[in-house]
């Protein structure tokens, strides 16, 4: 995500992500390499799982937002920094959030992390943009959505708990 800068030893730790949103998933043969480590292109598939239960979880999903409000929602960054190495078969557990709102633009975190929490894989955060389905211009993301989504939106919590 961001260079470690060095640490101010006055300064106060920082608040640490609450995931409001918490999904489990298995590392998949397809999603290793010929030695069992997972592929980065695996967290990519790590982040569509979050994504596509959170959006579930909220009440609502990419066919759905394109049928009611006529509006999608392509990626326009991905950032994906790995922590450790995931194996075949591990039980992750996908850490999700929204963790900001723009006018037309939503970031989603997702940190991947052993079932157990004993071990952090990798941080996954993705802008989508919303875009008029029909034009593919930008459009303001609709109050309803928002309203939908917005149990899902992240608080920092000071004590660093959520970790």
């Amino acid at each position: 995500m961001s260079a470690t800068q060095p640490s101010d030893p006055n300064a106060a730790p920082a608040a640490a992500p609450s995931f409001p949103f918490r999904v489990q998933e298995r590392v998949r043969w397809e999603d290793v390499d010929l030695v069992g480590i997972a592929r980065y292109s695996a967290y990519t598939r790590f982040f569509d799982v979050a994504e596509a239960e959170l959006w579930r979880a909220a009440g609502t999903g990419a066919l759905d937002v394109i049928e009611r409000f006529a509006l999608w929602l392509p990626r326009k960054l991905l950032e994906v920094e790995f922590h450790a190495p995931a194996r075949f078969d591990d039980l992750l557990e996908l850490r999700a959030g929204i963790a900001g709102i723009g006018r037309s633009s939503l970031t989603l975190l997702v940190e991947v992390w052993s079932a157990d929490g004993a071990t952090k894989h990798a941080t996954v955060r993705v802008v989508v943009v919303a875009v008029d389905a029909a034009s593919m211009t930008a459009r303001p993301i609709p109050d309803e959505l928002r309203a939908q989504v917005a149990p899902y939106v992240m608080r920092a919590e000071a004590d660093g708990a959520a970790a």
